[in-house]
C-alpha cells in the first residue's frame, strides 16, 4: 500500500515539473516572437529550476543548462548574432541551479547523517506525529518493538508501543499522550513494561520529548526508551541476597532484626520467639567435609520454613542457629509447633550425619516486656536443652561415624574390638583407676575415627601406599582430634587420640612428643594397636605369628613404645 502511494506522488511530480517546463518553454516561444521580449520569460526559468531542485536534485544542474542553451539558442534566432546579454542569463541560471543542488545536497547529508544517528543509538528511538502515529523507529525500537521501520511508519503508536505495568493491578500513563496535553517531558517508572509483536515482554524505563520547530510549535514527540530487564533481575537478586540466606533460602538476621523492630507492637501480642541450634555439626563438618553440614544446615532449614505461616519470619541467625518470629501466637500454640517441627528433624533424611535440632522459645505478651529479653530467655532455654541433648546426640553422632567407617572397611571394626580388649586387659593390669578404664576404652574404640575422611581405595589398598596417601594416612589422629574434641568431658580421649602414633624417642607424629610428655592413655593404645596390626592381614602384609608379634614390641620398647608398658603388655597380658 505504501509502495503503491510513493510511486503515485512520484508520477504526480513527474507530471507537474512536465508541465511547467512545456509551459515555461511555450512561453519563452511567445515572448520572444510575438512581443520581442526575452527577460520576462526566463524569470520563469528559475521557477522550474527550484522546483526540479527540491523534487529531483540530480538532474537540477542539467535543466539549468537545458534553459540556459534554449534561451541563448532563442535569443540568436531573434538577433541573428549571439549577444552577451542570453549568455549571462544562462550562466546565472547555471550557478542558481549548482546552489541549489549544494544546499539540498548539505540538507539531505545532515537529514543522513541525524538519521544514521538516531537508528545507531543504544536505546530505542520512536517518533510520533501530532497524531500519535509513528513517522520513524531506530534499530533498537526495531528489535523491542518486533516491528521494521517501514511497517510500522504511519501506524498507531499504541499499536507499535504496546506498554502495561508489570503488576496487573495497575496502569501506565501513555508517555505520547502525557507530552501531547501537558507539552512538557515526560519520565516514565522502573515497573514499565512493553509486549512486542511476538508476544515477548521487556522491563523498560522510558522518557518522551516534545518536537518542537522554528517557531517552538510542537509538531510531534520522541520517545527514547530501553531494556532494564537484565539490570532489574540483578537488582532483585542483589535485594533478594542483602535480606536472604543463600543456603537455606530464609531471611538473614539483617532482615530478622528489622521486622523485629517492626513487629514489636500491641496488635501482633502474644509475640513467640523460637530460637533452634544443630546439634553436633563441627563434629560432621569435621567427619565429612563441609559439604554435608551444608547438607543438615539446608535440610534445618527446609523444616523450619515449612512451619513457617504466611505472617511468620523465619531466619537463619547464625552459622547453626535459625530464629522464627511468631506473631499473634501464645505459648501453647508455639510449643505444639516446636513439638511438630521434633518430630520432622527425627524423620529427615540425610546423606551424610545426622540431624538434631535444640529448641527453645518465649512470649512477650504486653507493652511492658522488653523484646530483647525475650529473645534472650529463648537463647538460654535453647542451650539448656542443647546441654540436656549433648551426651546422647554426641554418642550417636559418634556411632554414626563410626558406623560410616566400618562401611568402608571392615577390618576397621575388628581392629577396634581387637585394641578395645587388649587396652583394657592391660590398664588392668596397670591398675588404673574405673574412670580411667573407661575413657581408655572409648579411646580404643575411637582411635581411628579420624579415618573416616580417607578414601575406601586407601584404607583397604594392595600394595604400598603413594606418598600423597601416607600424608592423608598420618592426618589422621589430628582429623580424630578435632572430631572428638567437642566438650571438656572429651578433650582428654582426644588428646590420647592425637598422641596414639607419637613414638618414645620423639620420632613419631603428629606432634614429635616424647617419654612421659605423651598422654599415658595414648601409649597404652599405640602398644595395643601395634599389637593388633601385626596379628591381622593386612592388604599390605601378611599376619605375624604371636612370638614375632611380641619380639617386635619388645625391639620397639624405648624407640617406638614406652619400655614400662611394653613389659607389663608382654608379661602379664600376652603371657596370660
Amino acid at each position: 500500500m505504501e509502495r503503491y502511494q510513493v510511486t503515485g506522488n512520484h508520477q504526480i511530480r513527474i507530471t507537474i515539473v512536465g508541465l511547467c517546463l512545456l509551459g515555461t518553454i511555450f512561453v519563452a516561444v511567445y515572448f520572444n516572437y510575438f512581443k520581442g521580449i526575452d527577460v520576462v520569460y526566463t524569470h520563469l526559468f528559475y521557477v522550474v529550476i527550484v522546483m526540479v531542485g527540491l523534487w529531483y536534485k540530480r538532474y537540477v544542474v542539467q535543466v539549468a543548462m537545458f534553459l540556459g542553451l534554449f534561451h541563448i539558442v532563442m535569443d540568436y534566432l531573434s538577433n541573428g548574432a549571439f549577444l552577451m546579454a542570453p549568455l549571462l542569463r544562462a550562466s546565472i541560471l547555471l550557478f542558481v541551479a549548482s546552489g541549489i543542488y549544494f544546499l539540498i545536497n548539505q540538507l539531505e547529508c545532515s537529514h543522513k547523517n541525524l538519521d544514521r544517528v538516531l537508528k545507531s543509538v543504544g536505546d530505542g528511538i520512536i517518533v510520533v506525529d501530532l497524531e500519535q502515529r509513528v513517522t520513524m523507529l531506530n534499530r533498537i525500537a526495531e528489535e523491542l518493538t518486533g516491528w521494521t521501520n517501514d511497517e510500522a511508519r504511519g501506524k498507531s503508536f499504541n499499536q507499535i508501543f504496546m506498554l502495561s505495568h508489570e503488576n496487573p493491578e495497575y496502569q501506565v500513563t501513555n508517555p505520547v499522550e502525557a507530552v501531547l496535553k501537558s507539552d512538557c517531558s515526560t519520565v516514565s517508572s522502573n515497573h514499565a513494561i512493553i509486549t512486542d509483536r511476538h508476544g515477548n515482554r521487556f522491563n523498560i524505563e522510558d522518557s518522551a520529548t516534545p518536537v518542537k520547530d522554528g517557531e517552538g510549535a510542537t509538531t510531534g514527540v520522541v520517545l527514547i526508551f530501553r531494556d532494564i530487564t537484565e539490570r532489574k533481575v540483578q537488582s532483585e537478586q542483589i535485594e533478594y541476597l542483602s535480606y536472604h540466606d543463600h543456603l537455606t533460602g530464609l531471611y538473614n538476621r539483617r532482615y530478622f532484626e528489622k521486622e523485629l523492630k517492626r513487629i514489636d507492637g500491641r496488635r501482633h501480642f502474644p509475640l513467640s520467639i523460637i530460637m533452634g541450634d544443630i546439634n553436633s555439626l563441627k563434629m560432621i563438618n569435621d567427619s565429612f567435609g563441609h559439604l554435608a553440614g551444608d547438607e543438615v544446615i539446608y535440610a534445618a532449614g527446609k523444616i523450619v520454613k515449612k512451619f513457617c505461616r504466611p505472617n511468620d519470619v523465619a531466619a537463619r541467625w547464625g552459622g547453626d542457629e535459625f530464629v522464627l518470629l511468631l506473631p499473634n501466637t501464645d505459648e501453647e500454640a508455639t510449643a505444639k509447633i516446636v513439638e511438630r517441627m521434633n518430630q520432622a528433624v527425627a524423620l529427615a533424611p540425610i546423606d551424610q550425619g545426622m540431624l538434631s535440632i535444640a529448641f527453645g522459645w518465649d512470649t512477650k505478651k504486653n507493652l511492658s516486656e522488653d523484646i530483647t529479653a525475650v529473645f534472650k530467655n529463648a537463647e538460654n532455654y535453647m542451650y539448656k536443652h542443647k546441654l540436656q541433648m549433648k551426651p546422647q546426640v554426641r554418642d550417636n553422632t559418634i556411632r554414626m561415624i563410626m558406623a560410616s567407617l566400618y562401611q568402608k572397611s571392615g577390618i576397621e571394626k575388628t581392629h577396634s574390638e581387637a585394641v578395645s580388649r587388649y587396652a583394657r586387659l592391660l590398664a588392668e593390669e596397670m591398675q588404673l583407676s574405673d574412670r580411667e578404664i573407661e575413657t581408655l576404652t572409648w579411646v580404643a574404640r575411637l582411635h581411628d575415627i579420624g579415618k573416616v575422611t580417607l578414601d575406601p581405595g586407601v584404607l583397604d589398598k594392595k600394595g604400598p601406599l603413594t606418598a600423597d596417601e601416607w600424608v592423608a594416612i598420618r592426618r589422621h589422629p589430628e582429623i580424630g582430634y578435632h572430631i572428638t574434641n567437642t566438650t571438656a568431658d572429651m578433650a582428654e580421649i582426644a588428646l590420647a587420640i592425637l598422641g596414639h602414633h607419637e613414638w618414645w624417642d620423639g620420632s613419631g607424629y603428629p606432634k614429635h612428643l616424647s617419654g612421659r610428655k605423651i598422654p599415658l592413655l595414648a601409649r597404652i593404645i599405640a602398644i595395643a594397636e601395634a599389637y593388633d596390626a601385626m596379628l591381622s592381614d593386612r592388604p599390605y602384609q601378611p599376619a605375624m605369628d604371636q612370638s614375632r608379634a611380641v619380639h617386635a614390641l619388645v625391639h620397639g620398647a624405648g624407640t617406638q613404645f614406652d619400655p614400662n608398658i611394653v613389659a607389663i603388655f608382654v608379661n602379664r597380658v600376652v603371657g596370660n
